[in-house]
């Protein structure tokens, strides 16, 4: 019987002294959804902006006809066409906070989605993402 509850002791004690693995989101930034349409806006360590297309299950998925116009304070935004989406030709020049219009179409004579965001790289002291992309509830 102590054999069987040292045992179960240390098992125990094995478990709890794993180390938690920590969440990890997949894709970092902005997720941009509607009915049809599930995208991810990204702005990178170069402060070029990627949108990049996504199944259900989040894996990427061709751009198809899709297209994307990226306003940044107003002003319209160069892109590039990449396999599953466009990036920026320039890096984001806005001071920040900045006001974001994402506008995709799912062909020239589409009716857009809009997206509105701010343009804001500090990192949020709770999800410990970029503001732009957080997910808390502040």
């Amino acid at each position: 019987m102590k054999i069987l509850l040292l045992s179960l002791f240390s098992i125990g004690a094995l478990i709890a002294a794993e180390p938690a693995k920590p969440a990890t989101d997949v894709q970092p930034g902005r997720r941009l959804e509607a009915p049809g349409l599930r995208a991810q806006f990204v702005i990178q360590s170069d402060r070029k902006a990627t949108v990049t297309f996504a199944d259900a299950a989040g894996k990427p998925v061709p751009r198809g006809d899709r297209i994307v116009v990226v306003k940044v304070d107003g002003k319209d935004v160069i892109l590039e066409p990449h396999p599953n989406g466009f990036i920026t030709k320039e890096p984001l020049q806005a001071k920040e906070p900045a006001a974001i219009v994402v506008q995709v179409r799912a062909a020239a004579d589409a009716k857009p989605t809009n997206f509105r965001l701010t343009l804001n790289t500090a990192l949020c002291g709770e999800c410990k993402r970029q503001e732009y992309g957080c997910t808390c509830a502040h």
